[in-house]
């Protein structure tokens, strides 16, 4: 940080080495121009205790760990009807459903394509 008088005012100024200002520069242009946009996923946790076993569970954890994916649990989602159905989530804000824990999670990765 600098300090600069100017007759009864301070202005304080950030100096940043040429380094600092390409680290920077790049994780602006990173962040604006991704390649690959990140999706958001919001589980019903009731849903998943219903429709979610050991083996696709795993599955599930792994596709999770992907960076591009933001997720959360809720306790309710208020979608009941379709609860009590089939499992589901909502992509973005949009419901997907499907028959079986396992096709949802494949229409998760098209969503991630």
């Amino acid at each position: 940080m600098h300090f600069v008088k100017e007759s009864d005012k301070i202005k304080i100024t950030n100096i940043y080495s040429s380094n600092e200002r390409s680290d920077m520069m790049k994780n602006l242009l990173s962040k604006m121009f991704s390649k690959k946009a990140k999706i958001q996923i919001e589980f019903c946790q009731n849903n998943l205790d219903r429709f979610l076993n050991e083996q696709t569970g795993a599955d599930y954890g792994q596709f999770l760990s992907d960076p591009r994916i933001q997720y959360k649990e809720y306790e309710c989602l208020s979608e009941c009807k379709l609860c009590m159905k089939t499992p589901y989530a909502k992509v973005n804000g949009r419901i997907i459903s499907s028959e079986d824990s396992q096709d949802l999670l494949n229409q998760l990765h098209d969503e991630l394509k």
